[in-house]
């Protein structure tokens, strides 16, 4: 038999969250430019704001540096949200009912306990010894665990030389983003440099943040309410400056919106222009934002960052009667099979096995938890039916699960 190559290798959640409640504007994605949602400060202007007073700042850094990349002033009321730290992870202890998660920016340690409440990529709660067996297994396999921690804002912002930070919830992610930090600051955070470079430090959690020529420094001025969007993109209008994701969901993208470069550049797209090209080339395109909610009749989200990255491929087959592997999200199902988002069929038997850690366990149940808009992702080993494209398998083993 032919040695198991894969077929498809990865696949990004579909589906969206909104960080905060939000009210039933009637306002849709229609013409018009979107409201700006920021604008830039100068490094003066961002130490004046924080001498005036406490204030919530986000931090993105350059990846392995602590050069920020882009700092933002958030709005007043944002400061009384969760804290939170998001990037790569490099190790995680446990013992006695303790531990920490040691995050690859500036070396920070996070403390954590069995009272923390733990998730992995696809939601599922964790205990904190599972965590930590999570990322010790990737991190054998030569993978690079992301995660996401937070906490409550404290009463007052921490002292900079302070480097405490004690989780009430940690999640696994399953796609590298900008590292991050969502804080609250002072005056004692801040501090001016007379001799650039750098221009200014933030000094946060115990580390020295530099705030360099090049690092964007932003004002938020939207008092809507924030939330974040992802999904697959269905279409693109170019006049209008906004796509459309599967299932109804839009993102405008004002003049000037960021377009995440993070990760392989091959992958990534930086315009708008591009998004419609790979689409008229057949490709597909997922997407991921953040912005002001403008309205939830459809789910309108006006970006003030955006994402858009190629799916890998996954309609090439391998020859007829060989074993692959495959994995996507789930497309549809019924009638003895089910359709990835790729294209590729894949046909179930009686012989077909399948995994008994998976969420779902039988094709009905995959088209009920479809039917209730729920994301299902498939992966397993199939002999080749037919090669394609798209590809036509016949699975020997399936596993099911549920992201949301």
């Amino acid at each position: 038999m032919a040695h198991a190559r894969t077929l498809l290798y990865r696949t990004l959640p579909l589906g969206v969250a909104l960080a905060a409640a939000c009210s039933d504007s009637p306002a849709g994605p229609g013409p018009g430019p979107a409201p700006a949602l920021s604008h830039t400060i100068t490094v003066d202007e961002l130490g004046q704001a924080i001498a005036a007073g406490p204030a919530r700042v986000e931090v993105k850094l350059e990846r392995g540096t602590l050069v920020a990349r882009e700092v933002e002033l958030k709005t007043s009321d944002e400061m009384t949200d969760e804290e939170s730290v998001r990037g790569a992870v490099t190790a995680a202890t446990a013992s006695g009912g303790t531990g920490t998660v040691t995050f690859e920016i500036g070396g920070l340690v996070v403390g954590v306990s069995s009272a923390t409440r733990f998730r992995g990529v696809d939601g599922a709660n964790l205990t904190l010894d599972g965590f930590v067996a999570h990322v010790e297994a990737a991190l054998a396999a030569g993978a690079q665990p992301f995660a996401r921690a937070k906490r409550p804002a404290p009463g007052q912002p921490q002292a900079p030389g302070d480097p405490s930070f004690q989780a009430d919830e940690v999640e696994l992610r399953d796609v590298l983003e900008s590292p991050k930090i969502e804080i609250n600051v002072d005056a004692d955070n801040f501090e001016r440099n007379a001799t650039p470079p750098p221009e200014a430090w933030l000094r946060i959690l115990g580390l020295e943040i530099q705030i360099g020529a090049a690092t964007q420094v932003r004002e938020d001025d939207s008092q809507d309410d924030e939330g974040e969007v992802e999904g697959i993109v269905e279409s693109v209008n170019l006049a209008d400056g906004f796509v459309t994701l599967v299932g109804g969901a839009v993102i405008r993208i004002p003049d000037g919106t960021p377009f995440e470069q993070e990760g392989d550049d091959d992958e990534h797209l930086a315009s708008l222009a591009a998004v419609d090209q790979a689409l008229r080339a057949g490709q597909t395109v997922k997407a991921e934002a953040e912005g002001a909610v403008q309205s939830t009749n459809p789910l309108t989200v006006v970006a003030r960052e955006v994402e858009f990255e190629v799916e890998d491929g996954g309609n090439a087959g391998g020859n007829q009667g060989e074993t692959v592997e495959y994995q996507g999200f789930v497309q549809s199902a019924g009638a003895g099979q089910f359709v990835l988002a790729s294209g590729t069929t894949v046909k179930l038997t009686d012989q077909t096995v399948p995994d008994p850690l998976g969420d779902l366990f039988t094709l009905a149940a995959v088209s009920d938890a479809l039917g209730a808009g729920r994301i299902v992702r498939a992966e397993g080993q199939a002999v080749v039916e037919s090669s394609g494209p798209p590809a036509v398998l016949i699975a020997a083993t399936v596993k099911w699960e549920v992201d949301n």
